[in-house]
């Protein structure tokens, strides 16, 4: 039997109860190389025991020392990237709550399971107690969707929540991302006060289902939610590879500059808030943010 640090992190929070949590996980050096030593038969059984939004797997990199790499696991899901539970687990490296992986900071590099290199680093901001931190995506190229699905779309959403819902614009993501919805409702629907049933929403053919407004608050520029019934996940507190969809089109249609830090919301019920901006140069999506450690301790197994 071996035993396993953890940490469990909310990220883009900074209260105890508030953005989205997730599980971080320290393995020994080279096992996410070597899966006979810890399986990912063994990392799906060890997210649901956990049974938190997402559950981040780390190990020393066999062959780099700049390196961490990552997993990640909701259930039998293995998403491509996880952008809250990146930043939490950046958080874990840079506070040295996982002592196991060494102190990390304040820029670090983290490589997927399909090589994909997440750039992030700890910042820390003059008169604030608390620092922030930052990962940088890849930018979500999307494609506008036709006015028929569009409509289609609307009535779906309309179902949901039980009355006309007021469908401006629609978009779905390009390549791996395909599977991603981006819905612009209204200057008038209050996003974060729609009660939708989530299960209706099965019907868009979309596993993510991004709903999204611009709001008349001068210090924040729009706000979403995200639902994803079709992956067991009626609604996601934080979703970060949402806003690689969401910054570029709503920097674009706002005219903003390039790199111009915007102030975003998700408003979903424990809510979570981001400090967004668009590399158009290099098409990248940088998601700043706060992280509140929650709980921590080892598992045996």
């Amino acid at each position: 039997m071996s035993t396993y640090p953890y940490v469990i992190i909310n990220a883009f929070a900074r209260t105890s109860f508030g953005g989205n949590p997730a599980v971080i996980i320290a393995l020994p050096p080279n096992t996410l190389s070597q899966p006979q030593t810890f399986s990912e038969e063994t990392m799906i059984k060890t997210s649901l025991a956990f049974a938190q939004p997402m559950a981040v797997f780390l190990s020393l990199s066999p062959e780099d020392s700049t390196l961490i790499d990552v997993r990640f696991y909701l259930g039998t899901l293995a998403p491509l990237i996880c952008g809250h539970a990146t930043l939490a687990a950046v958080k874990a490296l840079c506070t040295n709550a996982l002592p196991s992986l060494g102190q990390w900071g304040p820029e670090v590099k983290l490589r997927t399971k399909e090589g994909l290199i997440i750039s992030a680093r700890s910042i820390t901001e003059s008169g604030s107690e608390e620092d922030k931190y930052e990962i940088t995506l890849p930018a979500t190229p999307v494609a506008t969707v036709p006015d028929v699905e569009i409509d289609r779309i609307a009535s779906v959403f309309s179902e949901a929540a039980g009355r006309n819902v007021q469908v401006e614009y629609a978009a779905r993501g390009e390549g791996k991302m395909g599977n991603y919805l981006m819905v612009v409702v209204g200057p008038d629907e209050n996003v974060g006060d729609m009660k939708l049933d989530c299960e209706v929403l099965r019907k868009t053919s979309y596993s993510i289902n991004i709903l999204t407004n611009v709001t008349p608050d001068a210090e924040q520029v729009f706000v979403s939610r995200m639902f994803a019934p079709a992956e067991g996940l009626p609604e996601d507190h934080v979703c970060g590879s949402a806003h690689t969809l969401l910054v570029p089109y709503w920097a674009t249609r706002l005219e903003k500059k390039n790199q111009e830090e915007m102030y975003v919301r998700q408003v979903s019920p424990r809510g979570g808030e981001l400090w967004v901006s668009w590399d158009q140069e290099r098409s990248l999506v940088r998601l700043k943010g706060h992280a509140k450690a929650f709980g921590k301790g080892d598992f045996t197994i």
